[in-house]
């Protein structure tokens, strides 16, 4: 009897001996696996690419213009980013990891990208600093000065914005600390535009041939200055220039004399990819309309900013009324045959800008309040179609609305930004006056609701001329005249004003088209009119890009509130239960499983 238990006693031990073993082979075997499928994941991942975007906007992906360019890259890509040093602020700390991971997705897509952050002041001294900072100003990089409060007092960080990127020799400012116009935060504005700003260097610096934009003179539109703010943006990816018709048949147009002896001529295309007609004033001459309609039907894409009426704030600047009349410009029959109407009216708008207005004068000081100026709109209905999409508020002066005529079928019209539901129709002539913004207005008379203000024609027009060419014009017919395009953009806009820019004559600066000068508010004119141009373009990258924004999801506070209790609940006894569940849960098994054993 005492020998059977002893017997037991050792087959137990040698059965803990053998389950130990066995256990230490299992664990050992298990690591081995582990460490081996590691090795096989960091492997495969070197070959492959691949990240999962939970977020319901997709503010952690790549566009697929930005994916699609960085595959393309045929040679080396430098970015050199300058969000580095040991003083940075720590919100700038926070961004430059911002940087950091986009450019590593962009490395992700595309082995020819390299970058490096540098601190360029790290170690030197104050003429260095000052001379290095100087170097980053004609670059394009202005330094921001950062004030702070610490120990020592306060002390003034310089930060700059960005980053220079090389390619094939050339380099190009990448500036990623970028201010939100509408005056928020710019650490969440910056994040947003961040991919923008990194590919449009990049995208520059690989067009070897960029497209032309001009800009129409001859018929009173907008000169150089009024203009510049935005010919500036559109410089960065396009040439800009401007050009008078004139009645000359090659201004828009290569044409040049082949052979003078036998007269004849090389008939080429296009000069420009986009003409830009802003705010003419003065009647445009039937030759010149030829001109710009056979540049259409070659393919050239316009862009209209036309005001149909005389009305202007600079004429009330100078009299408190004025009497607005329609403008004879003699385009309206160009228009027609392109499906769109600009009528010589006017839009009153409750969604409105307030302007100073005189109210009294107390000794010789008049006195000035702001009020509402409904010809001033404030324009915040936009379609959902890529050129406004990431466009907000627009200001615009005396607009006046716009007609779709004509059932071509080969053309599709979209209207990209309408009135407010509360607009009143005032037809003209008719006398325009500050006082309108004293009175109360009549809510019947508004009555009218989204009126079209910007209209986007594409497809393949007619020609203006067909079956009506003037006598006059038969010497020209052997210039190769056309009476229907290929496919081509137009779009067309009710005001003029949305593409002029203050200009302060004591400064001599311009500023941004869309800068309300009463209100020091900034509206997105510049945006909308560099859209349209990317668009006309082609440029649908681009405006890929513009249209990508994200919003951080904010909590609903009565929701928070009215169920605070609730919620606590939730948040702290939640976690707690699924760990009991949990728990109990593995217990169970390992009872189970160890009185199975036995």
């Amino acid at each position: 009897m005492k020998k059977d238990s002893e017997n037991i006693k050792e087959q137990e031990t040698r059965n803990k001996v053998q389950g130990s073993k066995q256990f230490k082979r299992n664990t050992l075997l298990g690591l081995a696996i582990a460490l081996v499928a590691v090795i096989v994941i960091n492997i495969l991942s070197s070959f492959l690419f691949f990240r999962i975007d939970l977020t319901k906007d997709k503010r952690h992906s790549l566009s697929d213009s930005t994916v699609e360019m960085l595959k393309n890259l045929e040679d080396r890509v430098y970015i050199r980013v300058y969000l580095k040093g040991k003083d940075q602020p720590a919100d700038y700390q926070l961004f430059a990891k911002q940087v950091e991971q986009m450019l590593q997705d962009f490395r992700g897509y595309s082995k020819n990208v390299y970058f490096e952050f540098i601190d360029p002041l790290e170690g030197k001294n104050n003429d260095e600093v000052n001379n290095i900072l100087a170097e980053f100003v004609k670059k394009g990089l202005d330094p921001i000065p950062v004030s702070r409060e610490d120990a020592n007092g306060y002390s003034t960080h310089m930060v700059i914005p960005g980053a220079i990127v090389s390619y094939r020799g050339h380099e190009y400012p990448a500036k990623l600390v970028v201010a939100d116009p509408s005056g928020a935060d710019w650490l969440q504005y910056s994040i947003e535009e961040l991919e923008y700003n990194l590919i449009s260097p990049i995208r520059r610096l690989m067009k070897t041939e960029k497209p032309n934009v001009a800009f129409l003179d001859g018929h009173g539109e907008l000169d150089f200055w009024s203009t510049c703010w935005t010919a500036m943006q559109l410089q960065r990816f396009y040439n800009v220039s401007r050009v008078t018709l004139d009645g000359k048949i090659n201004s828009l147009r290569n044409i040049s004399i082949a052979d003078s002896a036998k007269q004849t001529l090389n008939l080429g295309e296009n000069k420009y990819d986009v003409l830009v007609i802003a705010q003419p004033t003065q009647p445009f001459k039937e030759y010149d309309k030829y001109i710009i309609d056979q540049f259409i039907m070659r393919g050239g894409k316009v862009l209209w900013l036309i005001d149909n009426t005389t009305a202007s704030l600079d004429s009330l600047q100078a009299v408190p009324e004025f009497f607005a009349t329609p403008r004879a410009l003699y385009i309206n029959d160009l228009l027609f045959t392109y499906g769109v109407r600009i009528n010589p009216n006017l839009i009153q708008d409750l969604s409105c800008m307030p302007i100073p207005q005189q109210v009294s004068i107390i000794g010789d000081q008049p006195q000035y309040k702001f009020m509402a100026f409904p010809y001033s709109l404030d324009v915040v209905n936009f379609s959902d179609h890529p050129i406004v999409r990431n466009i907000k508020e627009v200001k615009s002066d005396f607009a006046g609305t716009i007609d779709l005529v004509g059932k071509d079928e080969k053309l599709v019209k979209t209207v990209l930004m309408t009135s407010s539901e509360r607009s009143k129709l005032v037809p003209t002539p008719s006398i325009v006056t500050l006082k309108v913004g004293l009175t109360k207005p009549n809510m019947q008379e508004f009555a009218f609701h989204n009126l079209p203000l910007a209209v986007l024609v594409e497809g393949e027009f007619e020609s203006a001329f067909k079956g009506i060419l003037p006598a006059e014009f038969d010497t020209i017919k052997e210039l190769d005249y056309r009476d229907k395009s290929v496919p081509t953009r137009q779009i067309f806009v009710s005001d003029g004003d949305i593409i002029r820019n203050p200009f302060d004559k004591k400064r001599n600066q311009p500023y941004p088209a869309g800068y309300d000068i009463y209100t020091r508010t900034m509206f997105d004119n510049t945006q909308f009119i560099v859209n349209c141009v990317n668009y006309l373009c082609a440029d649908d990258d681009l405006l890929q890009l513009r249209a990508k924004t994200f919003k951080i999801g904010s909590l609903n506070n009565e929701k928070v509130r009215s169920h605070k209790t609730l919620l606590a609940i939730l948040n702290i006894g939640l976690p707690l239960l699924l760990i009991a569940i949990m728990g109990t849960i593995l217990i169970v098994l390992r009872k189970v499983r160890f009185s199975k054993k036995k």
